[in-house]
């Protein structure tokens, strides 16, 4: 029959070669088994792997019924065919499949049909299939029943699942980022993103179809001749480099874009034309308001009084400022791309490079540096540089620095420093000279009050002035060890001391003029105290200096001297109950001629530089002092002394 089923043909053909029971035979082996040919149950057995390889599964549908062939469903259903054989073929369908399948009518229809479908494997798992559906007819042309080839597309679905998903991805890239992108092939327009929607103000469904040229509200006419130009030499297989267009928003806003244009290739050559544009509105502004920043910061340096170089990461000169050419005395021209170390002195050389290294290891600002520059004509400038990393992208490219002429100071300090000598050698010579004459006065008072024959008048006068000479031979020690210490002369005999000999003298040598004065001496000294190394004399001198000061300022109460063993230290703390010293005052006690009171009715004489001395004698034997003091309640010097650790000696054993 002409309009015979391909599948149907195909059997007969098979038939034909012996590759298949004819159909007749198979009618008679199903009648003798007693199955109506009006149920379709047609059993044959397909040997030929020519139509295994073609239809690859074959079965026979007829209403509520199936009938395998001899490779019955093994890789597509996981069964036998004496499991499927005679089974209701609704049972193989999941049930919206099975109605989907219904739908189609195919036994109205008396025809082929394909459809894509699923199936129940073993375990009742769905696979997808595809399915051809030819009726079956008799000689006489009745439907005996219908024959379903089946096609194992699981894999086939995975793929294009995969491709759904992978295409879904790119959509959501193409929507989602910021860029302006726009699709084109051959001239029209395929595609644009929400970005490009959200910019022009346009609808996508206003915009497919179109060409570039419709885009002109968008872009000004020397834009638009730029993008068809790109897109022109993109169609060809020209590179196009980025360039720079102005886009015009629905709204009237501009903005600056920068945009490249990409070819899309397939196998075939290019497909088409990926248009993308980057808003790089904020970079421009940012970009002119760094030039208007250079600019201003420009006219700062060429206006600077102080010289302005930049330095490059090999140390040669890439920008100098009028004040550099001038201090120097050389043009720009000169200069420039030459190294900063040429014109420094041979002693400033080293020192410069260590701190280059600094600055660009540390990427800190290094400030107040002194160096010499040398001038053209040869002279050396004495110079002070600050100096800080420049970067670029917080990439390090050399330094800034800001150069002042110091020789007005250097000038101003070096007479200062001559004063000051000046000021020391006469302080040294009137000291001398003065305790020459008192030495011998106070030797003949001594002998005036120690004379029996004296009267006690004369006495009185003598003791009277032995005490003034005492304060003036006091003073004029006290001149003599500052002028010493200024000029690093004072002379130290450093021995090893013992702590609690050395407290004990003193206390003893205080005692009586503390308890002359009516007031408590508290001693809190323990005998275990560790040795120090220091000036017997000298640290004899602190102690007494300090708890002088203390007599002399406290009225009632108490005077006392505490020592305390620290981790690594000696503290050594003198107390009372004077008068107190403010807090403004408790930082400015043991500066040099510092007195918390100068008034005219002043009850104690002093010099001021009695603390200033004690200090400066505590810092060479590498020790400190401080206090701690409230106006009205006493006041603590304390002292800080480093001690010296026992040395343990292990002699071992002679083997």
């Amino acid at each position: 029959m002409e309009n015979e089923p391909d599948i149907v043909k195909e059997l007969k053909k098979a038939e034909r070669l012996g590759q298949l029971k004819s159909l007749s035979q198979t009618v008679i082996e199903k009648q003798k088994s007693n199955i109506n040919e009006d149920d379709g149950t047609v059993l044959f057995k397909n040997n030929s792997n020519k139509i295994n390889k073609n239809i690859q599964k074959s079965s026979i549908e007829n209403k509520d019924s199936l009938i395998e062939s001899e490779e019955l469903y093994r890789t597509i259903f996981e069964n036998s065919a004496e499991d499927l054989f005679l089974k209701p073929v609704e049972t193989l369908y999941p049930p919206k499949e099975w109605k989907k399948i219904r739908k189609e009518n195919v036994r109205q229809k008396g025809m082929q049909h394909h459809l894509e479908t699923k199936i129940l494997k073993k375990g009742n798992k769905p696979i997808d299939i595809e399915i051809s559906i030819s009726v079956l007819k008799n000689n006489q042309g009745s439907i005996i029943g219908s024959i379903g080839v089946f096609k194992d597309i699981t894999e086939k679905k995975r793929i294009e699942n995969e491709l759904v998903e992978s295409e879904n991805r790119f959509r959501d890239i193409f929507d989602s980022t910021s860029d302006f992108l726009l699709y084109i092939e051959k001239g029209i327009i395929l595609d644009i993103n929400k970005t490009a929607e959200k910019i022009g103000g346009m609808k996508k469904e206003a915009i497919i179809g179109k060409t570039l040229t419709d885009l002109n509200k968008l872009f000004s006419k020397e834009d638009m001749k730029n993008h068809l130009e790109a897109v022109k030499n993109a169609s060809r297989g020209t590179k196009v480099r980025d360039y720079e267009s102005d886009l015009i928003s629905k709204d009237g806003t501009r903005f600056n874009f920068l945009f490249s244009v990409d070819c899309i290739k397939s196998v075939k050559g290019i497909k088409g034309i990926l248009i993308r544009g980057r808003d790089i509105t904020q970079r421009h502004q940012a970009w002119e308001e760094l030039v208007k920043l250079e600019e201003k910061y420009r006219v700062l340096a060429e206006t600077s009084a102080d010289g302005v170089v930049i330095i490059d990461s090999l140390g040669r000169l890439t920008y100098v400022n009028p004040s550099f050419e001038k201090l120097c005395a050389r043009r720009k021209s000169q200069v420039l791309a030459t190294l900063f170390r040429e014109y420094l002195s041979d002693e400033s050389v080293y020192f410069f490079e260590q701190v280059f290294i600094d600055v660009r290891k540390k990427d800190e600002k290094i400030e107040n540096v002194e160096l010499e520059l040398v001038h053209s004509k040869g002279h050396i400038i004495p110079i002070e540089v600050n100096i800080a990393p420049f970067k670029k992208e917080n990439e390090f490219t050399g330094l800034v620095c800001t150069i002042r002429d110091i020789t007005e100071r250097r000038n101003i300090e070096d007479e200062l420093k001559k004063s000051e000598r000046l000021k020391t050698e006469f302080m040294n010579i009137a000291a001398h000279e003065l305790k020459s004459p008192v030495t011998p006065i106070k030797g003949y008072l001594d002998l005036i009050i120690s004379d029996k024959e004296v009267s006690d008048r004369v006495k009185d006068w003598a003791k009277v002035s032995l005490r003034n000479s005492e304060r003036l031979l006091k003073l004029v020690n006290d001149i003599l060890d500052v002028s010493r210490l200024d000029t690093d002369t004072m002379r130290f005999e450093m021995e090893r001391l013992e702590t609690l000999e050395v407290l004990n003298e003193v206390v003893e040598d205080m005692k009586a003029p503390i308890e002359k004065k009516g007031l408590k001496f508290l001693t809190k000294i323990p005998n275990n105290l560790p040795n120090i190394m220091g000036d017997r004399h000298r640290l004899s001198q602190v102690l007494k200096n300090l708890l002088g000061n203390a007599l002399k300022f406290t009225d009632n109460g108490y005077i006392g001297i505490e020592a305390q063993k620290k981790e690594n230290h000696l503290l050594i703390i003198i107390s009372d109950t004077g008068i107190g010293i403010s807090k403004d005052e408790v930082k400015k006690v043991f500066n040099k001629f510092y007195q918390a009171y100068t008034g005219d009715d002043r009850k104690n004489e002093g010099t001021g530089l009695g603390l200033f001395i004690c200090k400066e004698i505590l810092h060479k034997h590498d020790g400190d002092i401080w206090v701690e003091s409230e106006l009205g309640k006493g006041s603590q010097f304390i002292i800080k002394l480093p001690y010296l650790h026992k040395m343990v000696v292990n002699l071992g054993e002679n083997n």
